[in-house]
């Protein structure tokens, strides 16, 4: 019998237990403090609501209702490829590299541009970094052994390859309370994550920001900045928040959250309330030393891992 997504600490008498494919938390029946509470595990993911091109959850109307996206691929070694190979069933393999890719489809849903191809179809481990007080970044080489001095900057320890199947076998349980009052406190604890990696929670809300048309799905840092995690080198890891609301509930203006997302940053950065700067562009060194500017459009330096369901619908496989 499988894991059921949802487990609750008390159910409304009467109600079926909730299962893999059910529906999104069931709100509990409060305890004598009038709290609810509601546990979620973690879905793993190669994207935002995908796991190799296949979406994990249907999200709520006016979203398109399978809306996903590939924040991960498979390293194509291919002499000059500028593109990593996209993750598909057919593929779907543990031993496949991953590397920074784009969606095109999902950038174009988002109204997103598109990033250099000199940052993508990169090994995760070989994501280029900041080492310059300009904020150039560029490739620096792993920690071997201690230099003999502080300069040039390096990656820390571990830098095994990541493949597909070290990826997925990362795990989550998130705890959410809600409190009588409104406000709610979430404990989150992992496992098999990315050792000493840089991590960060995010609350995929649909709202509609000031000056949109209409509700569109809206990355925000989960209980705050700073939102972040950094895994011991066992890859485990906690998170624990308060919140204003209930994650379940609706917020006075109508915006819901969708889903709770973990994400792994390549590149070691944080960029305070965005995942990445999307928008905006970063200066590039190559190896011969000539540089380029790019958009850190989503898939490049940030990586969504695993996502918890908080209102949405989990897909049948």
């Amino acid at each position: 019998m499988k894991e059921p997504l949802f487990t609750c600490k008390y159910l409304v008498p009467g109600l079926m237990a909730i299962t893999a494919s059910a529906a999104p938390p069931v709100v509990s029946l409060a305890d004598a403090a009038g709290a609810r509470t509601v546990h979620v595990r973690g879905i793993n993911s190669t994207g935002v609501n995908e796991r190799c091109d296949e979406p994990l959850f249907f999200m709520p109307a006016p979203l398109p209702t399978t809306l996903h996206g590939a924040f991960v691929g498979e390293f194509d070694p291919t002499p000059g490829a500028v593109a990593a190979l996209p993750l598909t069933p057919a593929n779907c393999d543990n031993n496949s590299l991953l590397a920074t890719t784009t969606d095109a489809e999902f950038l174009a849903a988002a109204g997103l541009t598109d990033a250099d191809p000199g940052i993508k179809n990169i090994p995760l481990r070989e994501v280029p970094i900041i080492f310059a007080p300009t904020g150039l970044s560029g490739a620096v080489p792993p920690l071997v052994a201690l230099p003999p001095n502080p300069f040039p900057p390096v990656k820390s320890a571990p830098n095994d390859p990541i493949t597909l199947g070290k990826w997925l076998r990362a795990r989550g349980h998130m705890t959410i309370k809600c409190r009588a009052n409104g406000s709610a406190s979430v404990n989150a604890s992992f496992r098999n994550l990315v050792p000493n990696g840089v991590y960060s929670m995010w609350g995929l809300w649909l709202t509609t920001p000031p000056g949109a048309p209409g509700p569109t799905l809206v990355p925000l840092p989960f209980g705050g900045v700073p939102n972040a995690l950094v895994p011991n080198r066992h890859g485990r890891a906690t998170f624990q928040r308060r919140l204003a609301l209930c994650p379940m509930d609706s917020a006075p203006d109508g915006s819901q959250l969708t889903i709770a997302t973990l994400a792994f940053h390549s590149n070691g950065s944080l960029y305070g309330g965005v995942p990445e700067l999307a928008a905006g562009n970063v200066e590039f060194t190559r190896p011969d030393g000539t540089t380029f500017t790019s958009s850190l459009a989503p898939g490049t330096v940030d990586h969504d891992q695993m996502e918890f369901p908080i209102t949405v619908l989990k897909i049948v496989p």
